[in-house]
């Protein structure tokens, strides 16, 4: 008799015919749920398919008279601290009065339109970040939140340029870019409280992909199986060569003399589909037992595939386009859980530093993680000191240093980003790399710009903030170059590769903003100069790390054509007919 499955975990039998396989995937894809054999699991799922349904029984079984809902449906959301809900809200309505307060200025009447645009893109972004962070276990959400973090980001590093261009206003388009920077934080402290509240601890697994996605990867492996093994229903014609056989047959030959005879069993599409829907069904749970489960049996339940691809791999000769259509598909799926553990450092910002030990990691944060518990300490406080730099409304070099300085800050929250999506331990990925990058920018404007560094001619009587934003930039700079190892792994080239794609996106980036500085900032000095001053500055760092060549935007060009390739030999003709003119005969 077949084994039930047991709806408490979710990780039953998978003993079932494709058929029944089948359709377990197409209630679990409409519903949205983990288990599709779990009678609860599917009255939420068909709850959260047909709210107003559900709302009318809800009603009826109270006693209550079905009448239409007002305000929409409500949804379930995740718990989260009242510290953090108050502190967003506090936030949004900081973002409110500040947007208010530069759109009713008399001052700003000629760029109104432009900043109702503003607030109307911000508010969007605000309202799609803050509930994808509430959904931080789902990969999908957690990009969304990552993409609306970034937005909030360049928008308050807008907010911070045009302000130090615009004479009277800058303190007010600053106040802007504060409200903007602690809704980003926020955004990133609830991702981690939602990661938290699923009771994760400890675990560092979590799926870079959307259960919906690994389905389609699965599907797309047995179709790749078919193909190779002739069974599409599809007819050979006479000008056509059976590769797909041959494929097969070279495989079954590899697999053969290699001794690794039970990776046939992979060739047949029950046991290859079962292997596949194990991990998609636990995958599909989005819950902490799915993922615990997960993360503890992926490495082993995929070593079969892995092996596969191993003796596999080019020995089928002459190459046959279905069998790497075949093998392409399986890299794809087990791609999903080779990079799973991206994001698992929020739980470490999101949760206060002395619950690090036990609850959240047994051993503590590793190397990287504290380096980014570094960064964001030393970001909040390079935060203040630039918000004071310039005490009064100045104009000049003053203020390019002012923008100068900004851009930095904007960098230390996109290697902010950077870190809190690596994966290695050590921090000596490809993201903490391109962090790097930043760290030799900072090194590059405490060595060329120290007309930035002396008191600035209006910051403030009290304290000494110029000495502590010195120190605060060598930080930083030592957070992200000085304990980076480079990995013996890697060619030297590799990372400066690495870093100057970084440092090209950031350039990039910068040289669109100058039509829209021009529009909104008509200050004492030209948009223009100050762009200058950061393309130069990112030259320099771009030489430091041994790349300097200008950066382009990018030209994608599709692959040619046999008639364009064609073309080649009738050009070398005519430059032959040219240069060398034939004889009339």
């Amino acid at each position: 008799m077949q084994d039930m499955p047991d709806p408490t975990n979710g990780l039953g039998s998978l003993d079932r015919t494709p058929t029944a396989v089948k359709v377990d995937n197409m209630i679990r894809q409409k519903l949205r749920i983990g288990d599709p054999r779990d009678p609860a699991a599917i009255a939420d799922g068909l709850r959260r398919m047909f709210p107003k349904d559900a709302r009318a029984q809800d009603l009826e079984a109270l006693g209550l008279p079905t009448l239409p809902q007002r305000f929409g449906t409500t949804t379930t959301r995740p718990a989260e601290s009242m510290a953090t809900s108050a502190e967003l809200d506090q936030a949004n309505a900081d973002v409110e009065r500040d947007l208010r307060a530069l759109t009713t200025d008399h001052r700003l009447k000629d760029v109104e339109i432009e900043l109702q645009g503003w607030g109307q893109a911000i508010r969007g972004i605000i309202a799609d970040g803050t509930s994808a962070a509430r959904l931080a276990l789902d990969p999908r959400a957690r990009d969304r939140m990552f993409g609306a973090r970034r937005q909030l980001g360049d928008y308050a590093r807008l907010s911070r340029f045009v302000g130090a261009l615009t004479p009277t206003l800058s303190v007010s388009y600053r106040k802007l870019s504060q409200s903007l920077d602690e809704v980003a934080s926020l955004m990133m402290v609830l991702a981690g409280e939602s990661l938290a509240g699923s009771g994760l601890g400890g675990g560092r697994f979590l799926l870079s992909v959307p259960a919906s996605e690994l389905q389609a990867r699965r599907d797309a492996v047995l179709l790749a199986l078919r193909t190779l093994q002739g069974t599409t229903e599809q007819a050979f014609g006479n000008d056509q060569w059976p590769w797909s056989l041959h494929g097969l047959r070279e495989v079954l030959r590899q697999l053969e003399d290699s001794g690794h005879l039970d990776l046939r069993a992979l060739l047949d599409e029950p046991v290859l589909g079962r292997l596949m829907d194990e991990m998609i069904e636990r995958a599909g749970q989005q819950s902490t037992i799915g993922l615990r489960a997960l993360g503890a049996t992926a490495e082993i339940t995929l070593q079969r595939l892995y092996r596969l691809l191993f003796v596999i791999d080019n020995r089928v000769q002459p190459p046959a386009p279905a069998v790497t259509t075949f093998l392409k598909a399986i890299q794809l799926f087990l791609d999903a859980f080779r990079s799973s553990r991206s994001g698992y450092r929020l739980l470490y910002v999101g949760r206060a530093p002395i619950s690090f030990y036990g609850l959240i990691g047994i051993g503590g944060p590793d190397a990287a993680t504290q380096r980014l518990l570094d960064l964001v300490m030393r970001r909040g406080r390079l935060a203040e000191l630039l918000d004071c730099y310039l005490g009064c409304e100045c104009c000049g070099d003053e203020v390019t240093c002012q923008i100068l300085l900004d851009k930095l800050l904007y960098d230390v929250d996109r290697a902010i980003d950077l870190y809190t999506l690596g994966i290695r331990p050590a921090g000596d990925g490809e993201p903490e790399w391109r962090a790097a990058a930043y760290g030799v920018l900072i090194q590059q404007f405490v060595q060329t710009q120290n007309a930035c560094l002396p008191e600035a001619p209006c910051a403030p009587a009290l304290g000494d903030p110029v000495t502590g934003l010195s120190a605060q930039l060598a930080g930083l700079q030592n957070t992200l170059l000085g304990s980076n190892p480079i990995p013996p792994a890697l060619p030297p080239a590799q990372q400066s590769i690495w870093m100057r794609d970084e440092l090209c996106l950031q350039q990039l980036s910068d040289a669109r903003l100058e039509s829209i500085l021009a529009t909104l900032a008509p200050g004492c000095i030209p948009a223009q100069t100050a762009l200058q001053r950061i393309s130069v500055l990112v030259d320099a760092a771009l030489t430091a790390i041994h790349q300097p060549h200008p950066c382009s935007e990018p030209d994608i060009e599709p692959p040619p054509t046999t008639e364009s390739s064609l073309r080649i030999f009738y050009r070398a003709d005519q430059a032959i007919d040219r240069y060398l003119p034939r004889s009339a005969g």
